[in-house]
């Protein structure tokens, strides 16, 4: 039997502190999720991305938007 692996919401980003702005970002809005090594089947300038569940897609846009955060990519991964 195969199990089913869950699917995340990574945001990868050109600078580490464009990483950082979004963490800050997200936990003053209280949206949930959490910086980790960005997974190998993406690639990132810096390395670092925002993992999040796929529901928060239109709320981390619309924030990062807000914020005037640039990233590199939004993907939605099997993990």
């Amino acid at each position: 039997m195969r199990v089913e692996k869950p699917i995340r919401l990574y945001v990868t980003f050109y600078t580490f502190s464009e990483a950082m702005a979004t963490e800050a970002a997200c936990k003053r809005e209280n949206l949930s999720g959490k910086l980790v090594s960005v997974p190998r089947k993406l690639s990132a300038g810096c390395g670092v991305a925002w993992e999040c569940e796929p529901c928060l897609r239109p709320e981390i846009e619309s924030l990062l938007e807000k914020e005037d955060i640039e990233f590199e990519e939004m993907a939605e991964l099997s993990t």
